[in-house]
């Protein structure tokens, strides 16, 4: 060990003090005091030496402790050094005492399960984790302290030993003669051969002892309306995706006929046609009957226009005007007009046919 001295303010610069190895499952956290912390700017350095090795583990570091991390082994004598660093300005090492992992370091509590089955009361142990190696290898003997009671009855507490003869790492014990509606607690430390300091106890764990039916009943209570409620919702929600709406009678009506439809939709030409033509075009076709007795609905509108196209506008009357009207074989003795000859026939007359409400329907313009 070196020791490097330089001056300060007052001549030295202070070293660390109570320099001391917390060690819990094979770690090693080193920590210390600095009396002159009110100066600014002071790290510190942790280093530790095995056999012929010296290893630094914090460098200029401004917290009051150092956590060794993982350790090369379990087996050996280490010697941790801590010294003060200010603006170029170096401490003295300080020393702590010789740590010996397998002998000093602190074997924390094993985890605690319990379980019921079958009204047999299940204490399930598990070894603590190390951070160097295993415990069943560091150790050679591993035993079990094993308390349980009923919650509510402390002074009635039980304890059992149990020797891992197999080296496994989970024990299990079974306690039979349960209760029913009891709580059951349990806690558990281990005893180690070869180490000095006693591991402390486990957390206390408790579990209540509910008869088979009994919880049977209460998860069938619990299960059934989440079940329900789970069901409801994905009969919403494909009701919603996939409504069932039934269309009106016209409609479905109108479905089935274009399903049972096997034509083809066709379509009807449409033509115009002048209002004026209309009624001479209506005249025309009945000239020729034979003619449009057996045309298609299309081709008859076509046969219609194309001869209103060909015929001359009707002529115009205009009122106050006289026009020879050809009357044939109809009686018009209504027009109080004179005649000449027989009232059978052909006879022109003359008649005002704007100011007309009479049929006219075979009337002609003579």
């Amino acid at each position: 060990m070196t020791l490097n001295v330089h001056p300060t303010h007052a001549g030295k610069l202070a070293a660390p003090q109570n320099v001391k190895i917390t060690s819990v499952n094979m770690g090693a956290v080193v920590e210390w005091i600095y009396l002159h912390n009110s100066m600014d700017n002071v790290t510190y350095t942790t280093r530790y030496s095995l056999g012929k090795d010296t290893t630094y583990i914090c460098n200029n570091s401004k917290e009051l402790k150092c956590d060794a991390g993982q350790l090369p082994t379990v087996f050996g004598r280490y010697i941790f050094q801590v010294r003060a660093e200010h603006q170029g300005r170096f401490s003295k090492w300080v020393n702590a005492d010789v740590f010996t992992p397998d002998t000093q370091t602190i074997i924390g509590p094993p985890t605690v399960h319990l379980v019921i089955k079958s009204n047999i009361l299940e204490v399930h142990v598990q070894d603590p984790v190390l951070k160097v190696g295993r415990l069943r290898k560091v150790y050679r003997e591993v035993s079990y302290v094993i308390k349980y009671w009923i919650d509510g009855f402390e002074e009635s507490v039980r304890e059992k030993t149990i020797n891992n003869e197999d080296k496994e790492e989970d024990v299990t014990m079974k306690i039979k003669e349960l209760s029913s509606w009891s709580r059951y607690c349990a806690e558990v430390r281990m005893l180690l051969k070869g180490k000095r300091n006693e591991t402390p106890f486990s957390p206390a764990v408790c579990v209540l002892n509910v008869p088979v039916l009994t919880s049977c009943v209460i998860a069938a209570a619990v299960l059934l309306p989440l079940v329900l409620l789970f069901s409801w919702l994905i009969y919403k929600v494909k009701e919603f995706l996939y409504p069932e709406t039934e269309l009106p009678d016209r409609f479905s009506k109108f479905e089935a006929i274009q399903l049972t439809s096997n034509q083809k939709e066709q379509l009807d030409k449409i033509s115009a046609i002048s209002e004026d033509h209309f009624h001479e075009g209506i005249a025309v076709k009945a000239v020729n009957p034979e003619d449009t007795c057996c045309l298609a609905p299309i081709q008859e509108v076509e046969y219609d226009y194309k001869h209103l196209m060909q015929t001359k506008p009707a002529p115009t009357f205009y009122p106050n005007h006289l026009y020879p009207v050809c009357l044939k074989n109809k009686f018009v003795a209504h027009l109080n007009q004179p005649g000449f000859g027989s009232s059978i026939g052909i006879q022109s007359y003359y008649y005002n046919l704007a100011d007309s409400n009479f049929d006219m329907k075979h009337t002609n313009v003579c």
